[in-house]
């Protein structure tokens, strides 16, 4: 009897084993599957979704899994570890093997997930009972901006505790001036904000504590007259603009790396200093206007689009690891020991107002874009000699007895030279202009090369003008108006200049004396009102030559006797108010004008390009009786004038159809002088 029921048992089991496999294979127990994966917390069941070897449970965002009962399928007469019913923390990825009854294994990686409950469009939460009713949905995000308290009329909103399930803004988030919480409890599990964060003159607010948020992809704006206190000490990066107008006292941004647009600290603030500990990057401009603040310190910032401190109380801006500028570094007058920028290689451009500081330290400073600007109490020309390239001007105005631009800078735009520099060596440097400017400037000696490619300008000099030393020739002259309070302007050394000469307007200038010049290559303009002009080597003019002279001597053009472009000077009128004008006129060595040769009443000036003045004293041109060249000729009002004898030796080389004598008091034609003689008017 016994035999029979083992058979029997027997003859089940093999059913049932074969029933399991496919196609009725014998058992071979070599399936390793996770058929079903759940996880029960109370009433609520969680499935996961099994994706190959990965296990992704997916739970509403604020469930917290704990004391859950896991339900999971395997293949039958498998084996799993760890056993899920000794796993206490499902809120952590976990691997598990499951084990075939051959012994085969499949490794999963079990992974939880956070479904957000989401909201779509704009929230707007006028009082308290939208704030506690939109909080009671337990929303984790919200596709979208929303907006706290109104801008005008009245908030009864003075909690945000209801919010503190969301975590996600995908848009703005704006809390407008009306609301009177004094904290931003509610807010504190909030971790991005996809645009603008903008708290606008919430003035109830004492602190700002944002514990968890990581980032900002806006502006992010704290605007405040009450707020003390300012946390984000998770915050990473904001992709807009940050701007704290608040009258703070600490701040926490210890975790903040990258700022894409501006960071302005603004407002009345009581904080002694402020410390940004990680930042590396800001894109736009970085603003202090906090005129109390006595530290300002970047320890790892190494580029910033703008930095700009005013003047206030600052004592250490600390920038160590700083290497690039893109626009405009500029430091106003501050009590700072020093000004120093170790890392700094390049800027777009540089403006140092120091006149208290002696320490300015740059020494990997390379290239400016634009101009470099350098005012201190004394600087040492070594803590920047790695200059190369300045794209602008590079102003100097500190005290120093010997000063060479460095030797690696080849190539600036305009060199500004104040008084405070006693020998200043510029060999070696390609410039475009050097500026000359203040007042101080007769202790000033300037060494230059003896070819120097550019050119002098004189703006705003209030006392004379330095010694030179090379400078044999330069490109460009330009005299505009200077406040020399009746002192001459004397410039020796330069023999030629290559390009052009102006001076314009200078009626507190005694005297022009340019004592060894003998050639000006291109254009020479003459137009004030000075008593004295005195060129007593100058030969030749290669260009036009426009001469407003009202007084002649000896001195004034002794030797000038080629113009190569056209000559045209004044003679003087007179009008109800009296006579202007020279009243000799004076070119004794002049003999050839190689464009027209134009004699005006009065010159053009910068005011007037068409005169109607008329001489009524000057009756002939023998002043010109030297002259054997000329390219054309023209005398226009001029109603005394009766005799052209001083053109007698230059009347044959001038073209016929450049010949143009109008509303004199003798007006030949070109023909009565050359074929018929006719130098003086006919009785």
């Amino acid at each position: 009897m016994k035999k029979i029921i083992l058979w029997g048992v027997f003859l089940f089991s093999l059913t049932f084993l074969v029933g399991c496999e496919d196609d009725n294979d014998p058992f071979v127990g070599s399936d390793n599957f996770i058929t079903s994966f759940k996880l029960k917390q109370g009433e609520n069941s969680y499935e996961a979704l099994l994706r190959g070897d990965t296990i992704i449970l997916a739970t509403p965002d604020g469930v917290v899994l704990s004391e859950v009962t896991p339900d999971i399928v395997c293949s039958e007469n498998s084996s799993i570890k760890p056993d899920p019913s000794t796993i206490t923390n499902w809120e952590e990825q976990i691997y598990f093997v499951v084990t075939s009854h051959s012994g085969a294994e499949r490794r999963y990686l079990y992974v939880p997930e956070k479904k957000a409950l989401t909201f779509e469009g704009i929230v707007m939460l006028n009082t308290q009972e939208e704030v506690d009713a939109f909080g009671a949905k337990g929303l984790t995000r919200i596709d979208g901006s929303l907006i706290i308290g109104r801008q005008t009329g009245r908030d009864t909103i003075r909690s945000l505790e209801a919010l503190s399930t969301l975590k996600r803004v995908t848009s703005d988030i704006t809390i407008n001036q009306l609301f009177m919480g004094y904290e931003l409890t509610g807010l504190d599990n909030l971790e991005e904000v996809g645009g603008k964060f903008h708290i606008n003159s919430a003035d109830s607010l004492w602190g700002v504590t944002l514990n968890r948020l990581v980032r900002v992809g806006g502006d992010l704006n704290i605007t405040s007259k009450a707020i003390s206190e300012i946390l984000c000490p998770r915050l990473e990066s904001v992709g807009g603009t940050v701007t704290l107008a608040a009258a703070s006292v600490t701040l926490n941004f210890s975790s903040l790396r990258q700022i894409s647009g501006d960071l302005n600290l603004n407002g009345k603030t009581a904080m002694s200093s402020i410390v940004f500990q990680s930042l590396e990057r800001v894109g736009g401009a970085i603003g202090s206007t906090m005129t109390s603040l006595k530290k300002l310190e970047f320890p790892v910032l190494q580029n910033c689009g703008k930095l700009s401190v005013v003047k206030g109380a600052l004592a250490l801006l600390y920038v160590p690891q700083l290497e690039n500028v893109d626009m405009e570094l500029s430091v106003e007058n501050n009590p700072l020991y020093e000004v120093s920028f170790p890392m700094l290689s390049h800027a777009g451009a540089i403006m140092l107002n120091c006149p208290n500081v002696n320490q300015f330290n740059a020494p990997s400073l390379k290239n400016v874009d634009n101009n470099l600007s350098l005012t201190f109490a004394g600087v040492n020309p070594e803590r920047f000699s790695a200059l190369e390239k300045i794209g602008g001007a590079l102003s100097l105005n500190f005290v120093i007895e010997n000063f060479k631009l460095p030797a690696s800078l080849k190539k600036l735009g305009t060199l500004i030279i104040s008084a405070g520099i006693t020998r200043l060596d510029v060999r070696g440097t390609e410039m475009d202009e050097i500026q000359f400017n203040g007042t101080g400037l007769e202790n000033t000696t300037v060494i230059g090369d003896d070819v120097f490619a550019g050119s002098f300008n004189l703006q705003n000099l209030g006392g004379y003008f330095p010694k030179l030393e090379g400078f044999r020739e330069i490109e460009n002259l330009t005299i505009g108006y200077l406040g020399m309070s009746g002192k001459p302007v004397e410039i020796a050394g330069v023999r030629k200049i290559a390009g052009d000469f102006s001076y314009w307007a200078n009626s507190n200038v005694s005297e022009i004396l340019l004592t060894d010049l003998e050639e000006v290559s291109g254009n020479f303009k003459l137009y004030s009102n000075i008593k004295k002009y005195h060129f007593p080597k100058l030969e030749r003019i290669g260009g036009n030559a426009m001469m407003s002279i009202d007084n002649y001597d000896d001195q004034t053009f002794p030797l000038l006797t080629t113009v190569g472009g056209d000559l045209v000077f004044k003679t003087g009128y007179q009008d109800r108010w009296g006579s202007y004008g020279p009243q000799e006129i004076l070119y004794p060595s002049l003999r050839s004008v190689g464009g027209v040769l134009d004699i005006r009443p009065l010159t053009p000036n910068p005011w007037n390009e068409n005169p109607s003045e008329v001489n009524k004293t000057l009756t002939n041109l023998d002043f010109l009786s030297g002259v054997e060249k000329i390219g054309g000729f023209r005398l226009v009002n001029h109603e005394a004038i009766v005799s052209y004898e001083g053109l007698k030796k230059a009347i044959s080389t001038c073209p016929a159809s450049k010949w143009q004598v109008e509303n004199n008091g003798y007006n030949p034609t070109y023909e009565e002088l050359v074929e018929k003689q006719q130098w003086t008017k006919p009785e």
